[in-house]
């Protein structure tokens, strides 16, 4: 019988003594022998998780599972597998479907009769229950924490500092979110994240502030002295169970100034900003310089009004030098481009982009397997192995993560004619007509600006680096 030895270990489990890669494989592969099975091959799941399928090796054992490859499933322990009751099920069918048993090298479990199959339901079924009782008690710990004016978690917010476990102001980030908070009284999240940036300012991950940083922040009641918890759950969604209590910490700000911008908040959300733009190209131009999205906007002339575009990532968060430039400049450059670009319309050569993709994603599988085979024969040692393995793993990662995502084929005469009807029209369109015909087509247009006009007789001049069909 051909059996395959499945490993894992987590990260957390690495250090636990009984559940290392090397003593799981030993012990299998002794257990193999006395069954007198011969081994078809070693799945290695290092440094993954058994809260799903999705691991490297196992979606490999799956494939070679489908494929027959073997007649026995060889693991350490039913946790090394799985360890939801819905996974389990998902396998029994899989091995049940394909003529391969499960086997435990420390555990009686038998799937070829109905009362094995049930009994090893079971026993996940009670691992499951105490998984998710440890994690109650885990919760209601944090929620007593809460309530004796503790506050949970290790990462220090922006303003403070942890030290010996407790809150203790940062003053230099102080003055911040002091002027934060007093700048929203005049003045919009994107305004404050800009005056940060522009002032040097990082997070405290040391990355550049965004409006929905600046937002986290001034919801956060900790910097009045309140500690909440349980607000929302990790999908994001709020939960029903919000804790707060009043902390230990010292506060920043004051509790008027804090419930002051809550309603401040609350009005501007009351204002019903719609979000539906008049500008055709919104939604679809980015900054050719900072990769920023670019926002229309109009200013009053004797005349009327002019339109214009401009860089987000300048006018809100100071890290571009795209100049503005005029609707009309833009809507030039885009027939222009129409129907035979300038700059070839970025139709995915599909077919060679995924066979390069592929031959690559092999050649990084044989790789991994060729470094599992030095560690199984003793020529590389336990760290040499996890740093390769990894560094293998993650360029898998990034190849699978492209191919799920490469764009699918784009019928080029399609497009074309699409393109021709829209020039041809473009003139008697008003604004939402056109940007739904803009919208119908493109997926992404970079511009960059060229030159900009001084003065009123010249033109600026604009270039579409990058035209992407939808």
């Amino acid at each position: 019988m051909r059996a395959a030895i499945y490993v894992r270990v987590s990260t957390e489990e690495q250090a636990r003594e009984g559940y290392s890669i090397a003593a799981q494989i030993q012990r299998l592969e002794d257990f193999a022998r006395s069954q007198d099975w011969g081994i078809f091959d070693h799945y290695i799941d290092d440094g993954y998780s058994a809260k799903n399928l999705n691991r490297p090796d196992m979606n490999r054992m799956i494939k070679d599972i489908k494929e027959h490859r073997f007649d026995v499933v060889l693991v350490y322990r039913l946790d090394r597998l799985v360890r939801s009751v819905s996974d389990l099920h998902e396998l029994l069918e899989l091995f049940d479907g394909n003529n391969v048993k499960f086997k435990s090298a420390t555990e009686m479990f038998d799937t070829t009769s109905a009362m094995g199959r049930f009994f090893i339901t079971l026993v996940a079924a009670m691992a499951q229950w105490e998984r998710e009782n440890l994690a109650e008690r885990v919760h209601m710990g944090m929620r007593r924490k809460v309530e004796e004016s503790q506050r949970p978690g290790s990462i220090a917010p922006f303003g403070y500092d942890l030290v010996n476990g407790e809150l203790v102001i940062n003053e230099k980030e102080a003055i911040w979110v002091k002027k934060v908070f007093n700048s929203f009284r005049t003045q919009g999240k994107r305004a404050i994240a800009a005056m940060l940036n522009e002032a040097g300012i990082k997070t405290k991950k040391g990355n550049p502030w965004h409006d929905s940083v600046v937002t986290f922040l001034v919801n956060n009641p900790i910097y009045c002295g309140l500690i909440r918890w349980n607000h929302r759950k990790s999908s994001g969604k709020k939960t029903n169970e919000t804790i707060i209590v009043e902390g230990n910490h010292p506060p920043i700000i004051s509790r008027e100034l804090f419930d002051q911008v809550q309603m401040i908040q609350r009005e501007r959300a009351g204002r019903g900003y719609k979000g539906k733009s008049e500008y055709p190209f919104s939604g679809v131009l980015r900054c050719a310089r900072c990769g920023q999205a670019l926002s229309g906007g109009k200013k009053k002339k004797k005349n009327g009004y002019s339109r214009f575009y401009r860089c987000i990532g300048k006018v809100s968060y100071k890290m571009c030098d795209l100049p503005m430039f005029p609707e009309d400049i833009l809507e030039e450059a885009f027939l222009n481009q129409l129907p035979a670009p300038k700059q070839p319309v970025i139709l995915q050569e599909t077919s060679e982009d995924i066979s390069l993709l592929e031959k690559e994603f092999v050649k990084i599988n044989k790789k991994i397997e060729r470094i599992k085979e030095l560690y199984l024969e003793g020529e590389i040692e336990r760290i040499d192995y996890n740093q390769k393995i990894n560094i293998e793993r993650d360029k898998a990662r990034e190849i699978q993560f492209q191919l799920d995502n490469i764009e699918k084929p784009v019928d080029v005469s399609e497009v074309m004619e699409m393109l021709t009807e829209i020039k041809s029209v473009w003139l008697h369109m008003d604004y939402s007509e056109k940007k739904a015909a803009v919208h119908s087509i493109v997926k992404e247009m970079k511009i960059d600006v060229l030159y900009t006009a001084k003065t009123r007789k010249e033109k600026s001049i604009i270039k579409i680096t990058e035209f992407k069909a939808k």
